[in-house]
């Protein structure tokens, strides 16, 4: 166990029932501009000559447990319990941001597919669906950082065998990885790497 990251969570912890002039809240973005651009980077290539007219509209939702949906980081004490970081906040909902986080991920990934806000695609009446349900998403205690949770996907022009592809799909999935370093910003680097990984993985099961 790295001491350094629980004495930052515990003063954290330590402070939530006190009251003090000189505590200040520091605000974190799972999505900012270096964190997203590094992410997908190395993925833009897979794309090359691919126009974005030539794929699939898919509408993405993405729904988190209801104690995920805090303004404040989660961390895992032990099996049971949970610990919201009182000055360590969210900058915009965590909802939110993972959404905007897998949505890049995914199309910068895929060759085949589009993947757009589900009230987009219900305008445009398209008629395949990723709908992603995420139950873990925080660091713990043994310093790991966890994504865990389930996906969907369906088309149905697929399903009545007008389209090419995977009619219907629904898997599980759990990442983790150990923190590399103490700190909250860290654990949301961290954070922003393993949606990464959800994304690869979801593009190469819808699409093969």
């Amino acid at each position: 166990m790295r001491l350094g990251l629980i004495s930052l969570f515990g003063a954290a912890l330590l402070l939530t029932g006190c009251s003090s002039a000189s505590s200040s809240n520091s605000y974190y973005l799972l999505n900012s501009y270096s964190a997203a651009g590094n992410a997908s980077q190395g993925q833009i290539a897979l794309n090359q000559g691919v126009e974005p007219s030539e794929k699939t509209n898919v509408g993405l939702t993405v729904q988190l447990a209801e104690y995920l949906n805090s303004p404040y980081l989660v961390m895992q004490i032990n099996q049971h319990k949970l610990s919201y970081a009182s000055f360590h906040m969210w900058a915009e909902p965590l909802a939110d941001e993972t959404l905007k986080a897998l949505q890049l991920d995914l199309n910068a990934i895929s060759k085949t597919l589009k993947f757009v806000p589900e009230a987009e695609a219900l305008q445009a009446n398209e008629l395949a669906q990723l709908s992603i349900e995420i139950d873990y998403f925080y660091v713990t205690a043994q310093s790991k950082v966890v994504l865990a949770g389930r996906y969907q996907y369906h088309n149905k022009l697929e399903m009545e065998g007008k389209a090419k592809g995977r009619q219907a799909i629904e898997q599980t999935f759990t990442f983790e990885e150990p923190l590399e370093a103490d700190g909250y910003s860290q654990s949301v680097t961290q954070m922003r790497s393993l949606l990464l990984k959800l994304a690869k993985q979801v593009a190469v099961n819808i699409e093969r």
